[in-house]
């Protein structure tokens, strides 16, 4: 009886110092983030309310365009079209100009999941001028029933030069940083050119036929907007943005 009292009582004293144990035990260090994890204070930065907006003008007489040297295609031949170098609308609207923010805005925006497409159709790059946020996908695609080949540059060097066959499906290229102005051409075609600007956020517009644009989901505060135009280059203009009313914003370049 006394070898049984003492053995409970043992059980009993190590079931108790146990559960101390147990109660007392602090908790678990957090596990440590995975290697390149952003911690969650660095989410993406939010957007606001604020808009810009504005025109882009050309002054004086616009250059002539000429027709497209398209005849030695017979597809190509059906769809005469002039270049499109210099695309102005009435008023003086300049067509095809990337405005975008290129100082004012911090942190790190991520690219759109939704590829950026850049079309060859009747023999031109549709669109003519676009931007993209950096690390965003560009999706090349045929359209034509013709042969196609794919030359992107950025600056004079080639970054990649691909045959595209009438029926496969589009060439997909991540390629350009922040700043990259990159061009695109066809050697088959020489007149087909496009273009692609990489912003480090989503802060652009193109200007349509119009000459206008709009830059909408910025904060309240000071900003450098950029206008670049493949053939009279880059602009800049400082803005001060304010929630309530857009802000105008005019760029204007000399026709030559």
């Amino acid at each position: 009886m006394i070898k049984r009292a003492l053995g409970v009582l043992a059980l009993a004293a190590s079931v108790a110092t146990g559960a101390c144990q147990k109660e007392s035990a602090p908790a678990p260090a957090p596990a440590p983030a995975a290697p390149g994890a952003a911690p969650a204070a660095a989410a993406a930065p939010a957007t606001g309310h604020a808009v810009v907006e504005g025109t882009v003008k050309l002054n004086g007489t616009p250059p002539e365009m000429a027709l497209t040297k398209r005849d030695a295609d017979p597809f190509c031949a059906r769809t005469p079209m002039k270049d499109e170098e210099v695309v102005v609308g009435p008023g003086g609207g300049l067509g095809n100009v990337v405005v975008r923010v290129t100082e004012g805005v911090s942190g790190h925006y991520e690219p759109p999941a939704a590829p950026a497409a850049l079309d060859q159709s009747a023999c031109m790059y549709r669109p003519r001028v676009q931007a993209i946020v950096a690390g965003q996908m560009i999706s090349i695609k045929n359209g034509d029933q013709t042969l196609h080949n794919v030359h992107g540059y950025r600056g004079p060097s080639t970054l990649f030069n691909q045959a595209e066959i009438p029926g496969l499906p589009p060439i997909a290229r991540k390629i350009g940083a922040a700043g990259d102005i990159l061009k695109f051409k066809c050697d088959v075609h020489p007149w087909m050119t496009g273009y692609v600007v990489v912003n480090g956020n989503p802060f652009f517009a193109v200007t349509g036929p119009d000459g206008r644009f709009r830059i909408a989901g910025l904060s309240p505060g000071k900003y450098t907007l950029t206008a670049w135009q493949e053939r009279y280059g880059a602009k800049t203009a400082e803005v001060t943005v304010a929630e309530g009313k857009p802000t105008e914003v005019s760029f204007a370049y000399d026709a030559k």
